[in-house]
């Protein structure tokens, strides 16, 4: 485990064979020096930049983008496992809806570990 609080994690790791980029932004390109030769960045959140793919390419490494599309009978699937029990979210903090904005504001450090939640009413 990398404390990216004290550690820059291009410094730490390397040889890696794929790097599932879900922060985006400058990670990409910092993710680079982590792979080996002919490695792969899949950047989920923000796709592809030309920054990204250019650097990729000068660094005899690969750069991919997921778009993810609705599915009906995917989202059913799901739905079951949550109602199974099979999956499940990790819970940060729970935020009464009066207290919106300093859930934005918490979402927004960047440091969760896990979501943020606003209940709307009581049970």
């Amino acid at each position: 485990m990398i404390d990216y609080h004290a550690t820059r994690f291009e410094d730490v790791a390397e040889d890696v064979d794929v790097v599932l980029d879900l922060v985006g932004g400058e990670t990409g390109v910092r993710s680079l020096r982590t792979l080996r030769p002919g490695g792969l960045v899949i950047a989920v959140p923000s796709g592809v930049s030309a920054e990204l793919a250019t650097a990729a390419q000068q660094a005899g490494k690969r750069a991919t983008g997921i778009l993810v599309e609705p599915d009906g009978a995917a989202l059913t699937t799901i739905a079951a496992l949550i109602d199974a029990g099979a999956v499940a979210a990790e819970v940060d903090e729970v935020f009464p809806l009066a207290d919106t904005a300093e859930a934005h504001r918490r979402g927004e450090t960047g440091r969760t570990r896990g979501k943020l939640v606003l209940r709307v009413a009581e049970d």
